[in-house]
C-alpha cells in the first residue's frame, strides 16, 4: 500500500477528546457481517492512533491510508446536530455528514419532467438570501422588532409570496423553481418542517396552539422535582370544575320547597403522589374556589374519613373501599410532607400558606407557571373520574359545547331531579373505588394496598397531628384586630365589634380597664357565633359571644358579611327583635332566580342541615323525599349512577 509522506499532530487533539470510552456509541446488530468487520477494522485504527501507536504501523496492520485515517479521525471528532462530538457514529458506513449542495445549474425542461432538480430548492436559497429571509419572516411571523398582526398565516399564502418573490428577482418559466410541475411546492413544505426542527419555540408560538408552546417551554429541561420514595412524602393537589349540572330542593321557612339549579361545581382533591392514593377532597359550590375551600380540602385529608349514609336504593361500597385514613389503622391524623400544587391565586393567599407550614408542618411547592404537567397524577384522575361520573349523567355539561354528551343539562338535572345530595353520595362512593383499584403506575396494586405495606412497616417515618391539637386545628380560623369599645360616663359595659356584631363576655364586661385596649380575635368563618379573644401579649382572655341572635342561630361568616351587605345596599330590612338568618333564607327563596342567588341559598342551606340549626319550617331529608314521587326519581337515579 502506498502511504504518502503525511505528519499527524496528536497534540492538538483535546485530552477529553481522546478518551474513546466516553464517545457516542454506535448499535451494530442490525448490520451485516462485512459491515461490522469494516466497522471493528476502522474503530481498532483510531484507538490505536489516539493511544499513541505509530502511524505507518496502524497503516500496515489495519489496511488504512493515511489520508483515509485523518478523514475518518476528523468526521468522529466534528460535532454532531445534537451538541456533541460524532465519536463512533463518524464510521458508520454511508452516513451523511453534511448537507446536499447543489453546484450544478438547472437546465430548462418541461413541466412534465419530475427528477433531476435535486437540491434546486436550496441552490435557489442560496442565490437570493432575501426570498428565505421573506419566507422565514411570513412562517413564524416576525418582521424586525413587531410580530405580524395576522393570527398565522396560510401556507397558501406563503406560498404565493414566493412566486411572487421568484418573479421579483427576475427568474422565468425557464428557471426553477417556474419550469417544474409543482413550481417548488412541495420543496417549499420541506423546507418549511425544517424551519420547524430548527427554531421549535418559535414556529410553535407562531403556528400552534398555545397549549403546545406552553409545554414546550416549559418541560422536558431543566432541573426536575426530587423523586419520591415513600408515602405522605408529597402530596398534589389541584381544583377541578365538574362537567355536570345538579339540583337542589331547599325547605321554605313557610311550607314547600325552593328547587336551585348548580352548574358550576368545583371537585377539590389531594392525591399521593407515591400510592396514587386519594387522601382527601372537599367539593365547592363557588363560582371560583377560594382559600377557605383550599383549606377545607387539607384539612379533609387528614382528618378521619367516615363512609356517608347512603340514601340512593342499589348503590353500595365497593368491597374494600374507601380513603386511607379511615380504612387503614395508624393512618388517622397523618400529615404530608410536602404539598404540590398550581399558582392559583386561592393556593397563594398569604392566609392559606401561612396555616398550612405552621399548623401542619408541611413544605410547599407552588411549582413552575402554567405547567400541570407536573402535577400530572392528579390531572389524570380527574379525567378518569369525569369519565366514570360526570360525563355518564344526563345532565353532564360534556368537556366543551360540542360535545354530544352535552343534552340541556339544567332541563336533565330537574326532569330526574339529580340532586346535590346524590352527587355527595356517588362523588364519595367513586373515589373510594379508585382507591381500591388497580394502577399500573404502581405495579398493577391498589393505593390502599400500598398504604396497608406501608403502616404495617414499624420503621415507617409518620408524622402525626398531636391528640392535644386534634379538635382545635385552626386551619380556617381568621384573625381580627380590633379595639374594646365602652363608655363609662354613659354606663356602657366594653364590648368588641368585629363584623357587624357586638362580642363581649362576663369577664369583658366588668373589666372597663380594658376599654382602648386592642385585642386579637380568633374566629371560626363556619360558625362566629363566638371568638376567641387574646391580649396584645399572647394572654387569653377569653371567649366573646356576639350579642342577640347573631350568638344564638347557627350561621357561617360569609352569610353575616352577605345578610349586612343587603341590610347595606336596602334590599333587606331586618327589625329589632328579629333573627336575620331565617329572613335571609325568606329573601333568597324569593329573590329573583340568578346563579349567584342559587349558589347563595344552597350553601346557607347546607350549613344549616350541617349544623341542624333551629330554623322555622325545617325539615329532615329523608321527610322531603317522602314528599317528592320517589317511584321515577329512584328509576331515573338506578339508570344514572351504574358504575
Amino acid at each position: 500500500m502506498k502511504i504518502t509522506n503525511f505528519r499527524f499532530d496528536r497534540d492538538c487533539i483535546d485530552p477529553e477528546s481522546k478518551d474513546v470510552g466516553a464517545w457516542p456509541s454506535v448499535n451494530p446488530t442490525e448490520w451485516s457481517e462485512k459491515t461490522k468487520r469494516r466497522f471493528k477494522r476502522l474503530e481498532s485504527a483510531i484507538s490505536a492512533y489516539l493511544s499513541g501507536e505509530p502511524v505507518k504501523k496502524i497503516c500496515r496492520t489495519f489496511q488504512v491510508s493515511r489520508q483515509e485515517l485523518r478523514r475518518l479521525l476528523q468526521r468522529c471528532l466534528s460535532q454532531h446536530p445534537d451538541g456533541r462530538i460524532y465519536g463512533w457514529r463518524g464510521l458508520v458506513k454511508h452516513a451523511r455528514h453534511k448537507k446536499y449542495a447543489r453546484t450544478k445549474p438547472v437546465k430548462a425542461h418541461s413541466r412534465s419532467k419530475r427528477s433531476g432538480d435535486a437540491g434546486a430548492f436550496s441552490q435557489l436559497l442560496d442565490r437570493y438570501p432575501d426570498v428565505a429571509e421573506g419566507i422565514q419572516k411570513l412562517f413564524l411571523k416576525q418582521l424586525g422588532n413587531q410580530t405580524i398582526p395576522e393570527p398565522r398565516i396560510p401556507l397558501a399564502a406563503i406560498f404565493k409570496w414566493f412566486l411572487e418573490a421568484c418573479r421579483r428577482a427576475g427568474l422565468t418559466g425557464k428557471d426553477y423553481p417556474f419550469c417544474t410541475e409543482s413550481r417548488g411546492r412541495i420543496a417549499l413544505w420541506r423546507y418549511l418542517k425544517q424551519l420547524v426542527q430548527q427554531n421549535p419555540q418559535k414556529a410553535m408560538d407562531a403556528r400552534y396552539s398555545r397549549h403546545a408552546s406552553r409545554r414546550w417551554r416549559k418541560t422536558g429541561h431543566g432541573p426536575s422535582e426530587l423523586k419520591v420514595t415513600r408515602p405522605f412524602q408529597r402530596g398534589q393537589f389541584d381544583g377541578h370544575r365538574l362537567d355536570l349540572s345538579c339540583a337542589i330542593l331547599i325547605p321554605h321557612t313557610h311550607g314547600g320547597f325552593v328547587k336551585r339549579l348548580l352548574n358550576r361545581l368545583w371537585l377539590l382533591v389531594v392525591i399521593d403522589v407515591f400510592t396514587r392514593a386519594i387522601l382527601g377532597y372537599h367539593l365547592s359550590l363557588n363560582v371560583e374556589y377560594n382559600g377557605d375551600d383550599v383549606l377545607r380540602c387539607v384539612k379533609n385529608a387528614i382528618t378521619p374519613w367516615k363512609p356517608k349514609a347512603l340514601t340512593i336504593p342499589g348503590i353500595e361500597y365497593a368491597e374494600g373501599a374507601g380513603l386511607p385514613s379511615g380504612s387503614i389503622p395508624g393512618l388517622e391524623w397523618v400529615v404530608f410532607e410536602e404539598l404540590s400544587y398550581d399558582n392559583a391565586k386561592a393556593n397563594l393567599a398569604r392566609n392559606v400558606i401561612d396555616k398550612i407550614t405552621s399548623v401542619l408542618g408541611c413544605a410547599i411547592n407552588p411549582g413552575p407557571v402554567e405547567t400541570p404537567e407536573r402535577r400530572g397524577i392528579l390531572e389524570r384522575f380527574f379525567q378518569a373520574l369525569e369519565e366514570a361520573l360526570g360525563h355518564r349523567i344526563p345532565s353532564t355539561t360534556g368537556s366543551n359545547p360540542d360535545d354530544p354528551r352535552r343534552t340541556n343539562p339544567d332541563c336533565a338535572a330537574e326532569q330526574f331531579e339529580i340532586l346535590l345530595d346524590h352527587l355527595y353520595e356517588v362523588l364519595d362512593l367513586v373515589i373510594a373505588k379508585y382507591n381500591s383499584t388497580p394502577h399500573s403506575g404502581i405495579g398493577y396494586k391498589t393505593p390502599l394496598e400500598l398504604m396497608e405495606q406501608f403502616a404495617a412497616d414499624d420503621n415507617a417515618l409518620i408524622n402525626k397531628i398531636p391528640e392535644e391539637q386534634r379538635n382545635q386545628l385552626g386551619l380556617l380560623n381568621v384573625e381580627f384586630k380590633r379595639s374594646v369599645n365602652g363608655n363609662l360616663e354613659e354606663g356602657r359595659r366594653p364590648y368588641v365589634n368585629c363584623e357587624g356584631a357586638r362580642y363581649r363576655n362576663e369577664i369583658l364586661a366588668r373589666s372597663p380597664e380594658l376599654i382602648g385596649q386592642r385585642l386579637t380575635l380568633v374566629m371560626d368563618p363556619d360558625d362566629p357565633r363566638s371568638v376567641t379573644a387574646f391580649f396584645p401579649d399572647g394572654a387569653e382572655l377569653g371567649v366573646l359571644t356576639a350579642n342577640g341572635f347573631w350568638g344564638i342561630t347557627p350561621h357561617t361568616l360569609e352569610m353575616r358579611k352577605a345578610i349586612l351587605s343587603l341590610i347595606k345596599k336596602r334590599h333587606l330590612y331586618i327589625a329589632e327583635n328579629q333573627d336575620p338568618i331565617p329572613v335571609y333564607l325568606d329573601y333568597l327563596a324569593t329573590a329573583k332566580k340568578s346563579k349567584a342567588t342559587a349558589r347563595a341559598h344552597a350553601k346557607a342551606h347546607l350549613h344549616a342541615r350541617s349544623t341542624k340549626g333551629s330554623i322555622k319550617g325545617a325539615v329532615r331529608q329523608d321527610q322531603r323525599t317522602e314528599n317528592r314521587d320517589s317511584n321515577n326519581r329512584d328509576a331515573a337515579t338506578r339508570r344514572t349512577f351504574t358504575f
